[in-house]
């Protein structure tokens, strides 16, 4: 039996979506979070951990599309653990709301990559629906109280899988889906996961580090990518964990933090006030909280830490060419004069240059290195041009360079056109479609002797009707 799904799109710029239901407040956090992936998933070292957050969809990666529990992930998000010392593996995932459904998978990854997850590297799964509460406080995990590897969906009262016997070294993925209530899917409220039942220990793993700046056009914050989440509740509102020489810093927030609640890989760290373009260095440091940042598992970040960032210069409006006037029926490039990362024409064009044929007000915004948006118009007019087809009366085809190709001469453009050459006796020498093609004096590779030819010509200019030309060309040798 399949869980039902719930998808709740909001705005990728947005941090999360604060609702309450049923009494308890959800935090449901944008498609597409980092811990939605394997390969991302958040490194835990044992204890009690809380996540206050409703995640959606698959992630970037459908990592896991199928369980022996029948279906995969879904509404998911991946948790990390390495054994230390042998013993049992079992865990809780306890509910806000005790009315909340999750499912959960473990999966053995000591010998897989966490970009080929299948059905085979899952252990241990439960997929056991909790329907009007038949899970009691809605609680679920891994227990020596079952011997049940895998329970599917439709099952009932069945909240534990089998613990399971690990050894030093092995590495495994939790995937942990959330639903809601069972009998009203939508937004969960959040959960504990408990690993106190568990003989084994695990690896504390590396000390978060400061890792990159993301690029922003900002002259007032920047934001800070870190190597692994962070406690919320570690990071000092007043932004006093991080110092920048020549500059003030008045505070600090994680993003999809709810105050002290949750965890995050990224920090904004804003100024008093915006500062002049150039270059900084930003540390971090132990805060007014008696803190430096910790991660997951209250290991702190290692100190020193710093990292160079650029306060960049806006985007100066003036890369499109002055407005212009054409010929109404030809089509002109209009390009950007300058280089950039992104482009996006009023036309949905994503090219630094487009071909114009119609009249307007053409807008190109751009991104450039440094994120900073421009915006720059130009307007194309057009103008009345005379048009004409003209066919010389002669021509030497000696390889002279001078008249050796017998063909139209245009002032215009023609969207429709044929070209075809007779002898005397309406015998067809040469024919071409193409307007820029002409006759050459041969036929199969043979020179035609000089004299008088026919010539036919079809051709529509723009904004006219279809015409047919004929004449003569004396051929001279």
């Amino acid at each position: 039996m399949t869980k039902k799904t719930f998808l709740l799109i909001i705005p990728v710029l947005a941090a999360c979506l604060l609702s309450t239901l049923h009494g308890f407040s959800q935090i449901l956090l944008p498609p597409d979070q980092p811990e939605q992936d394997a390969c991302n998933a958040i490194n835990l070292c044992g204890g009690t951990f809380f996540t206050p957050y409703s995640y959606q969809g698959q992630g970037l990666v459908n990592d896991l599309t199928e369980t022996p529990c029948e279906s995969g992930e879904d509404n998911s998000m991946w948790m990390k653990i390495t054994i230390a010392t042998a013993g049992k593996l079992a865990f809780s995932i306890i509910p806000k709301d005790t009315l909340d459904d999750y499912d959960f998978a473990v999966v053995d990854v000591t010998h897989t990559d966490c970009n080929r997850l299948s059905s085979a590297n899952v252990v241990r799964c439960n997929f056991n629906n909790d329907s009007s509460g038949s899970n009691a406080l809605g609680i679920v995990g891994l227990s020596d109280t079952s011997k049940m590897t895998s329970v599917p969906g439709g099952f009932y009262g069945e909240p534990f899988a089998e613990s399971i016997d690990v050894q030093p070294g092995e590495t495994y993925l939790i995937m942990i889906n959330n639903f809601g209530h069972d009998d009203n899917p939508g937004p969960s409220s959040g959960f504990t996961i408990d690993f106190t039942a568990s003989t084994a220990t695990f690896v504390n793993n590396v000390p978060p580090a400061l890792e990159s700046i993301v690029k922003q056009c900002s002259d007032d914050s920047l934001t800070i990518q870190l190597s692994k989440p962070v406690l919320c509740s570690s990071i000092a509102a007043d932004g006093s964990n991080f110092s920048i020489p020549g500059v003030t810093v008045v505070s600090a927030a994680g993003v999809n933090c709810s105050g002290a609640s949750g965890y995050t890989s990224r920090v904004v760290v804003h100024f008093s006030a915006p500062v002049p373009l150039g270059n900084y260095t930003v540390s971090a440091q132990y805060g007014t909280n008696g803190s430096t940042l910790l991660d997951l598992c209250n290991t702190p970040i290692g100190l020193p830490a710093s990292l160079p960032f650029v306060v960049p210069p806006k985007v100066a409006n003036n890369y499109l060419p002055p407005d212009t006037t054409k010929c109404n029926y030809s089509t002109i490039p209009v390009s950007s004069k300058r280089e950039f990362d992104q482009y996006l024409w009023s036309t949905g064009q994503t090219t630094s240059s487009i071909a114009v044929i119609n009249p307007g007000i053409y807008t190109l915004q751009v991104i450039d290195s440094n994120g900073c948006v421009g915006t720059d118009s130009t307007t194309i007019k057009d103008s009345t041009c005379p048009q004409y087809v003209y066919l010389p009366s002669a021509f030497s085809p000696n390889n002279d360079g001078r008249n050796d190709l017998f063909r139209p001469v245009f002032a215009g453009a023609a969207s429709t056109f044929r070209f075809s050459v007779y002898d005397r006796w309406g015998r067809q020498l040469f024919e071409t479609s193409s307007p820029s093609g002409g006759w050459d004096g041969t036929t199969g590779g043979r020179q035609q002797p000089a004299g008088v030819y026919v010539w036919v010509c079809v051709y529509k200019l723009f904004g006219e009707q279809e015409r047919m030309q004929r004449g003569t060309v004396m051929l001279i040798r």
